[in-house]
């Protein structure tokens, strides 16, 4: 399943990259690693009943993917492309009337389809800044889920189930850009991603031989994230020089 999802996205990268080859649209790598803290939201879940608790807590994720970014007028700009997102999360389980403690990651990967429209504002020969607002297409492929035990008495488990397989999330972006013909454009900048509904319903549970207790709550996935893009230079198609026949001269 993996290997399927990796060649694809592959493949519509390379597919992205021969349409930016018309001249008129520009095409782009991103990477942007997600930063643990919330800055919008909360980056903290906190499950709790009067024997466990458990509390998820957001951890340092990452998104990569391709970008084409088509200009429309003057300093307008229409950015899309496709991306892969993982949403990292600690779960600190604690049994209140034990205080037995355990900790295990859960990670929500998805497929991100943005649409944004992006303006610039030149400050200098070489720099712009930049910034764009719109919405993503986002496709959630699966439930997931983690586990701890510990020897045959001792369970702990999270699991997360997706509300729909494609949802809708508001993203913001800002930053600056150095514009080389020769070599291509680096941005640096930051981005906000905000989910319309939370991303997972999520339930944890603790087990052992006289007890089995089950927490719910959802998580609402959103982050504030670094933003590193390169795009591509534009190459100018070669002039073809038509010979002149003996009808011509």
């Amino acid at each position: 399943m993996l290997k399927s999802i990796f060649f694809s996205i592959i493949f519509v990268i390379a597919s992205l990259y021969t349409i930016a080859q018309d001249n008129k649209t520009t095409f782009g790598i991103q990477f942007k690693p997600l930063i643990e803290d919330g800055f919008i939201g909360s980056s903290q879940l906190n499950l709790k009943n009067e024997v466990f608790q458990s509390v998820f807590n957001q951890k340092q994720g990452r998104s990569f993917g391709a970008i084409l970014r088509f200009p429309v007028w003057k300093n307008l700009f229409i950015e899309t492309g496709l991306a892969q997102i993982k949403r990292n999360y600690n779960v600190n389980y604690t049994t209140l009337d034990s205080n037995f403690m355990a900790t295990k990651e859960l990670s929500f990967i998805c497929h991100d389809i943005p649409m944004n429209a992006l303006v610039f504002i030149k400050i200098s020969e070489l720099f712009y800044i930049n910034t764009s607002l719109g919405a993503s297409i986002v496709h959630n492929p699966s439930n997931v889920a983690s586990q701890i035990k510990y020897g045959d008495n001792v369970l702990f488990k999270a699991e997360g189930r997706k509300r729909s397989s494609f949802a809708l999330e508001f993203n913001v972006n800002a930053g600056i850009e150095y514009r080389n013909t020769k070599y291509g454009n680096f941005y640096i900048g930051a981005n906000g991603r905000i989910p319309l509904k939370p991303i997972f319903d999520v339930a944890t549970m603790y087990q052992n031989i006289s007890t089995k207790e089950l927490l719910y709550g959802s998580l609402t996935g959103t982050y504030v994230a670094l933003d590193f893009r390169y795009f591509l230079p534009k190459t100018k198609k070669p002039k073809i020089k038509t010979e002149l026949g003996p009808l011509d001269e």
